[in-house]
Formats: C-alpha cells, structure tokens, sequence
C-alpha cells in the first residue's frame, strides 16, 4: 500500500498572479489598498498565488479552494499539498498572530455579540461611568447604592448579578484583552507593527485592571454605608476612577489596537 502524504503547511501572503510579490505600482495609481488592487487582477483573470516571507511566488493549483477570497491580501497559513511547483490546497486559515488580533478585537466565543474583547469592554465601561455619574448626582442614599450597584453590575456581574449592563464585565473582558494580545504578541507571524503597538495597548489595558479593582472597592463601600454625606464623596470618587477607565484606559488602548490593524492591512478587512 503507497503512503499516505501527510498535510504540509505554508505561509506568506495571498497574492495575485499579475501583481505577485507587490501590488504597489497597481494600487498606488489606482488609489487602491492592496487587498482592492488584488481582488481587482482576480476579476481580470489574474490567479491567486502565495507570497512566501522570502518573496518567492508559489502558484495555487485549486483556485476555488474555499476561504481564498476572504483572506486575500493577508498573511495566510495554507495547509495542503506541493505537486510541481504549485500548492493544492486543502485549508486557508488566518496566521495565528491575526486570529488573537481577532480576538481582542472583533470575534470571540462566549462575547455578548460573539465580539471582541475590546469592544465588549468599551461598552461595559460605558454602562459603569454612567451609572457612577448618576450616583455622584443622586440626592438620597437608596438611589447612591442603587446605582453604585449598576456600577458593579457593569464592573463585575460575579459581584452583582442585576443591572443594565451586558452581563459580561469589565473585568472579564479586559482579562481576555490582555491574555490574547499576549498570545498575539508572541504567536507565529507577529510582526514588528503588532509588537510595538502590542505595548502601549497592554500597558494601558494593565492600568484598566487595577482601575476596576479600586472602582469595585470604592462601589462596595457605597454599598455597605449608612451615611448619606460619606455615600456621596465616595460616589464622587467612583465617578472620576471609571472615567478614567473610559476615557484614558480603553480609549488608549483602542487607539493602539487601531494602529496596530492598520500595520497588518486588517482595517475594513472581513473576518
């Protein structure tokens, strides 16, 4: 019986056959992004075609194989078969370093939405300083507590289980933040355009934990309190640490992330 050929795997970047390792002189007098000018040479008959990291052009034997469109113009992994000088193709799958990017920002499992880490933390945050502003403004202590509930509602669900928010958490979302920035950071692929914007975004991430820890004490103590006068200075105090949370911490570290799915050419790019 003749072996059977085990699976090989190869990456670089999905290409055309026209443009081949640089769509730079098509794309730039276009006005085109590199993943236009491709699609573009497609629709002229042009064929897709792996780029290696030495620049080398590997055809694509099975243009149809499925998942070529949705990554063309990104770094890939193909898992197949090299028959002559070409690759037939079996899967097409982001890098790994792309799929924790992915993570963090658009996609994961158990989300509210199936999105992003980063997002579903935006939002949270969002739900928490409203409510922590409503409580500095409340007039009586029943609504201070009340709405310092909503704040950790919104912080950390496991705390308190009632509120406006998703039911997900701050808390929780930045913990998968900064773990698949991590992964992504050191994941086969990472470039230098995911670890430089990889710091300043976990750095800011890092300040975001250690902010909703403090805000969770501060809205505990609202909670335990009898006194109207010490419920309203603390209410103060959770209103100005979950703006910093909004405004300062999430906000960095989307700007980061941003700047750091432009580097990849993953901006407007479908998942």
């Amino acid at each position: 019986m003749p072996a059977v050929a085990q699976p090989q795997t190869f990456t670089g970047r999905l290409s055309d056959s026209t443009c081949g390792a640089s769509h730079q002189p098509k794309a730039s007098a276009a006005t085109q992004t590199d993943r236009q000018c491709l699609l573009a040479c497609i629709r002229a008959l042009a064929k897709y075609v792996l780029v290696d990291q030495n620049g080398n052009v590997i055809p694509i034997a099975n243009q149809d194989a499925m998942g070529l469109p949705l990554y063309a113009g990104r770094p890939v992994k193909l898992t197949g078969e090299r028959k002559g000088d070409a690759i037939v193709v079996t899967k097409v799958e982001a890098i790994p370093a792309h799929l924790h990017i992915g993570h963090v920002m658009t996609n994961w499992r158990d989300t509210p939405g199936g999105r992003g880490f980063l997002p579903v933390a935006i939002d949270e945050a969002r739900v928490a300083a409203l409510h922590a502003g409503l409580a500095a403004k409340a007039a009586s202590l029943d609504d201070i507590k009340l709405h310092a509930g909503h704040v950790l509602h919104a912080l950390d669900p496991t705390i308190e289980r009632n509120g406006p928010g998703a039911g997900y958490g701050v808390r929780k979302a930045v913990a998968g933040a900064l773990q698949h920035l991590d992964f992504a950071a050191k994941a086969e692929g990472a470039t230098a355009g995911i670890t430089t914007n990889a710091e300043p975004a976990s750095a800011s991430l890092s300040n975001v934990r250690q902010w909703v820890d403090e805000a969770i004490l501060v809205a505990q103590r609202i909670r335990g309190s009898n006194d109207a006068g010490q419920a309203a200075g603390l209410a103060a105090d959770l209103a100005a640490v979950t703006r910093r949370i909004s405004d300062e911490g999430l906000q960095h570290a989307q700007t980061a992330m941003n700047l750091m799915l432009k580097a990849e050419g993953l901006v407007g790019a479908p998942r």
